[in-house]
């Protein structure tokens, strides 16, 4: 759920303070139902009777199980909407009532963070990864071990949520007692280009994270319901063998992960009586896939000719760059390995023994169909990150990783399908379909009676098919985008836990992307925080300009942030491209896209208001632009895509004035709107880089580096524009005249716009063979 940071008072309206104060209630309600969940989970006999039990025991009734599910949906949906009311409600009453609102919001959750830390003190007296060794009983009167781990678990994650969440927001309370931030020197200092050494770092940090969940992986039980203290330690001490008389009769000292016939087989590395290391093939598919996407990308991206390179457009799949078609490469042969591995050699639930072999081939499907699901879901967390450390190493940036998440999202659907058929077809091979669908307790067999999480997994995936499936349809994305966003975040709140306590050896590829996002949605809470100064607001037909200052934004040229008006709404953030103009100076160009839309919202707010309204940003986003890649840059803009084109543009401009090494710009801009002509004006007045002309035709343009293409029905005034056509732009035509002359290889084509635009752009880039660089227009 997109939070909202602290701000002042100035610039509320009522409507703000109305909106505000339903989130609370709402968010209120949503906990209250989510405690009486817990609370009504708790009751269930897994938590507090010991046994012996009946083979036919549940641990848990259907009025238990909706107390889990309601648990699952409102937490925290209920948390983040409390966060949202809560804060807006500090920020509107400002002063030292909003600074103790806020402090309290940190407290409370700093509180919450603690209290999981003693429901999980069985498994928090070790931080679990380090239990290793560990002789404790966690068998108590009272509750069995399924209850001990689910309570311990829950614990657990409350402490390793809340408390940071907790710290961020005393950090904001802090910083606006003392106006110091001490994480961010806003612009001043920052380089257009990195550091020498910030690659590498970024490089070694990467290694070492992914190298530590590699290892725990190792050695940890697969299923979360064995995290605890004497369970981590018997799981560590674990021998892997091919013996399956000594797995048989010896079960908590050796393991048989793999069939006999299997293709690739677990190893052992002994570290000492007490870790033993299990090699197991999917973990090493799954985490080598990983390394060798760092490795590799790194290591081409030390050079400058790798950098371009990995750019270029292939000509076989000319929609995708060779460093998109090498991670597709990658990508499809893990995932075959990870899939072959699993089908044809794991040795699941131990069935296969030295006197029976119980595996049958539907129930193999559907759980290697599982095992998929679980591996591209694993994956598709990692390009959702906005200021992941990743982007860096591989050169990417959220907006361009989108398509990446889609497809991945796509591979998982495909497995989650299957696991779902693969399972009624082991139900009706058994007699218990559909009744072994939806029981309430699980029908045993094909599952466990007493596995709760089989009927949970079952509802969440409906709920989740129809966010992902539905809403996602491009039509019904692009015309209720807000109702497939939070439809979309809402599933992954209650997906990921479920998914992780119900597939085994799903926290062994899921945790790293988690964590990562974890992280990222820290920084994100952080960075909204910071204080937003409005200097300008202009609305000019169908557009608006803003002009802010912004201490610690730090934004680079070709950067975009997301704004946020709550004047307009308290949930909604939208991408725009940023203009940077003198240290801690920005603009904002925005075009109303319709009626009824927030863009439209926006103008008739500062037709209506002027600068009395509240505006927050969070950035910057997307990957600046390495302008010392090429000798000479086109720029090629249509409409409000001229954006991030004349912001990059200016920046060379103010090189080149310096001094400083800079490649030689160019642009061609097709427009339509005179508003925006006359709001854009800044990038050719003051200047003398090009004579101010205008011309009816394109042959009688001259060979200036901005021209202008408009198409808006009317001549423009002379003596106005540089180099202004009342024609629309043929691009066929007009690129390869701008860029005659110049060697190929020296010529990056830098294009944002409509889709159509884009396209000829690339077509156009392509037969010529110069660098393409596409910005994201739509999301």
């Amino acid at each position: 759920m997109d939070l909202i940071p602290h701000i002042t008072r100035t610039g509320y309206d009522v409507s703000t303070l109305v909106a505000a104060r339903k989130l609370l209630f709402v968010g209120a309600i949503s906990v209250c139902i989510a405690v009486l969940g817990l609370l009504l989970w708790f009751k269930a006999e897994m938590f507090n009777n010991v046994g012996p039990h009946p083979s036919n025991w549940a641990g848990y009734d259907a009025l238990n199980f909706i107390g889990l599910f309601s648990f699952g949906v409102f937490s925290t949906l209920g948390v983040s909407l409390l966060y949202v009311g809560t804060s807006t409600l500090a920020c509107i009453h400002g002063g030292i009532l909003g600074l103790i609102l806020m402090g309290m919001l940190g407290l409370v959750f700093v509180v919450l963070g603690g209290l999981g830390a003693v429901w999980g003190s069985e498994t928090m007296q070790c931080l679990a990864v380090f239990c290793t060794g560990s002789t404790a009983s966690t068998n108590r009167g009272g509750r069995p071990e399924a209850g001990v781990a689910f309570r311990s678990g829950l614990g657990l994650a409350a402490f390793l949520s809340f408390v940071p969440i907790g710290v961020v927001i005393l950090f904001q309370a802090a910083r606006r007692v003392f106006g110091v931030d001490p994480f961010w020197t806003g612009h001043k200092g920052r380089r257009f280009v990195s550091d020498r050494f910030a690659p590498l770092l970024r490089f070694l940090f990467a290694v070492a994270f992914v190298s530590f969940w590699a290892v725990v992986s190792l050695y940890m039980p697969n299923s979360l319901e064995s995290f605890l203290p004497v369970r981590i330690a018997r799981n560590a001490r674990m021998l892997s063998s091919h013996n399956y008389t000594l797995c048989r009769t010896e079960p908590h000292t050796y393991t048989c992960p793999d069939l006999p016939w299997s293709w690739i087989r677990t190893r052992n590395l002994v570290i000492n009586d007490e870790v033993v290391l299990k090699a197991y093939p999917s973990n090493l598919i799954f985490y080598g896939y990983l390394f060798v996407i760092l490795l590799t990308t790194a290591l081409i991206r030390s050079f400058r000719y790798g950098r371009r390179f990995l750019k270029r457009r292939c000509p076989v799949l000319r929609d995708y760059t060779y460093g998109e078609v090498g991670f597709l490469f990658l990508t499809f042969s893990m995932i075959v390995l990870f899939f072959l591995y699993w089908i044809q050699g794991h040795n699941f639930k131990q069935r296969y023994t030295d006197i029976s072999n119980d595996t049958v081939s539907s129930e193999r499907w559907y759980r290697s169909m599982g095992q998929l699901a679980v591996a591209f879901l694993s994956l598709s967390i990692f390009p959702v990150s906005r200021y992941s450390v990743l982007h860096s190493i591989l050169g990417t940036s959220w907006e361009s990783s989108i398509w990446v998440h889609r497809l991945l999202g796509y591979g998982a659907l495909l497995g989650i399908v299957g696991h779902a058929i693969g399972w009624y077809v082991r139900c009706f091979e058994l007699g218990v379909f559909p009744q072994g669908i939806f029981s309430i307790p699980a029908v045993d067999p094909p599952g466990n009676r007493d596995d709760y999480t089989i009927p949970l997994i079952t509802l969440t995936t409906l709920f989740s098919l129809v966010s992902t499936i539905i809403f996602a349809l491009e039509p019904l994305r692009r015309r209720f985008y807000e109702l497939f966003y939070y439809a979309h975040i809402v599933t992954f709140y209650m997906l990921v836990p479920v998914v992780l306590w119900h597939a085994a050896s799903a926290w062994e590829y899921f945790l790293p992307g988690l964590t990562i996002w974890f992280l990222d949605w820290l920084l994100r809470i952080y960075r909204r925080g910071s204080t937003v100064d409005l200097v300008s607001a202009t609305a000019s037909g169908s557009f608006v300009e803003i002009r802010f200052r912004h201490g610690s934004l730090g934004a680079l040229p070709g950067q975009f942030v997301f704004v946020n008006v709550p004047n307009i709404s308290l949930l909604q953030w939208h991408p725009f491209s940023i203009m940077c103009e003198h240290e801690g100076y920005y603009l904002l160009y925005i075009k109303s896209m319709g009626e009824g839309t927030w863009t439209e919202k926006l103008g008739k707010l500062v037709c209506r208001r002027g600068l009395k309204f509240k505006l927050y940003v969070e950035g910057p986003c997307g990957r600046a632009l390495d302008i010392n890649e090429h000798q000479n840059i086109l720029f090629v803009a249509g409409g409000i895509g001229i954006t991030p084109c004349a912001s990059v543009y200016s920046h060379i401009c103010d090189r080149m004035a310096l001094g400083l090494r800079s490649p030689t710009p160019m642009l061609l801009w097709s427009v339509r709107d005179r508003e925006l002509l006359l709001l854009m004006s800044q990038l050719w007045q003051g200047g003398d880089l090009s004579a101010v002309s205008t011309s009816s035709t394109i042959e009688e343009a001259p060979s200036d580096r901005i021209q202008v293409f408009f198409t808006g029905g009317c001549n423009v005034e002379d003596g106005e524009y540089t180099c202004v056509v009342n024609e629309r732009m043929d691009i066929f035509d007009r690129i390869p005249q701008v860029i005659a002359g110049k060697d190929p290889r020296t010529v990056l084509l830098f294009a944002c716009g409509p889709p159509g635009l884009v396209e000829l752009a690339r077509s156009v880039a392509h037969s010529l063979g110069v660098d393409f660089h596409q910005e994201t227009f739509l999301l």
